[in-house]
């Protein structure tokens, strides 16, 4: 069993006490019961996973509920997850291995239309986020007929990102044969984009502000465009809300406190290194953008709205015949994060 940083530190204290030959050994005594009690508390924690599939800087809520030690002072034992799209996040929720997911409507929405009883529980932002980018010899919105255009994966939130921006410049794939490629992570497809084997793309703010700065088109900003949608948000299986909502609860306030800490501006320091160890950028300065991003698109409210995900559902409908079937709103399960807002939290 590997014992957490903590735990290794004060057994080590204890090692070398003895070593030199301390003879208190009630001091020792204590150092081992303090480690042991410790250890008792960190395993009796239920062990909750939380799986993403963005390579944006929207998860650092998650990230920082992990880091920061707020999952646990609600008695969580969380991990947090990267898996290459949110489709693959939401089978592994199916197949049990994870207990929630953080990821955009669309992914809830099919998931539901394939039989999962997944929910929105909680949602961290309330509309689109990022920007539509495109080459800079693409102007307007007609230059990306015939184009091919960048994405994850079929079906994840970035797709739905760029069909939400394609429905907004009032561009149709199939009626203006608009070809997607998947090329997998943002600076691959960033990367696509300089290289001209692409034109256009939807991008996080880390990795489209360098693109503006060269002269590339930014199209639409998701988190400035009118566009009702419910993004990043935390999803998870009804049965977990109806058999044992305390642990869902436990992540609700612990993802409250974390949005609540990054936007308190004494806590950027802390916010921007970890949005630049979990985006691997270099430079503080890149991490700006995200920073100035989440601080203006977290919201402390948390609740999901079900009109939000109509329009979503309207445009994932034309693709998937079993949507048309579902009424989206059945998707938002609102009634934990209202009784959190309720009790004063």
């Amino acid at each position: 069993m590997r014992l957490p940083i903590a735990f290794s530190t004060k057994l080590l204290q204890a090692v070398r006490l003895f070593a030199t030959g301390a003879r208190d050994c009630l001091l020792i005594a204590g150092f081992v019961l303090t480690i042991l009690s410790s250890l008792s508390r960190a395993q009796s924690a239920p062990l909750f996973r939380i799986a993403y599939g963005m390579t944006s800087e929207m998860p650092t809520a998650v990230w920082l509920g992990v880091e920061q030690g707020f999952y646990r002072k609600h008695g969580l034992n969380v991990e947090a997850i990267y898996m290459r799209s949110g489709p693959l996040s939401m089978s592994a929720m199916a197949s049990g291995d994870v207990q929630m997911v953080f990821t955009s409507a669309n992914n809830v929405l099919n998931g539901a239309a394939a039989g999962l009883d997944v929910v929105v529980v909680a949602n961290v932002i309330a509309h689109g986020e990022g920007i539509f980018m495109a080459r800079p010899e693409i102007q307007k919105p007609e230059d990306l007929r015939g184009k091919r255009v960048a994405i994850q994966s079929i079906g994840g939130g970035g797709w739905a990102n760029n069909m939400l921006a394609l429905d907004y410049l009032n561009l149709d794939p199939e009626r203006d044969k608009i070809q997607f490629i998947v090329l997998g992570d943002q600076p691959s497809r960033a990367q696509a984009l300089e290289s001209g084997r692409v034109q256009a793309s939807w991008l996080g703010y880390a990795f489209s502000e360098p693109l503006k700065k060269k002269g590339y088109t930014a199209f639409v900003d998701l988190g400035r465009a009118p566009i009702s949608y419910l993004g990043p948000s935390l999803s998870t299986r009804r049965q977990f809300v109806r058999q044992d909502p305390k642990p869902i609860e436990g992540i609700i306030k612990g993802t409250l406190d974390a949005v609540r800490y990054v936007r308190k501006p004494e806590n950027k320091p802390v916010v921007t290194k970890t949005i630049m160890r979990h985006l691997r950028l270099s430079r503080p300065e890149e991490a700006e953008v995200s920073y100035h991003a989440i601080q203006q698109l977290y919201s402390n409210d948390l609740v999901p709205k079900a009109a939000s995900v109509k329009k979503i559902h309207q445009i994932l409908s034309k693709a998937n015949p079993n949507l048309r079937k579902m009424n989206p709103e059945e998707v938002v399960e609102d009634s934990l994060i209202l009784r959190i807002h309720a009790s004063g939290y």
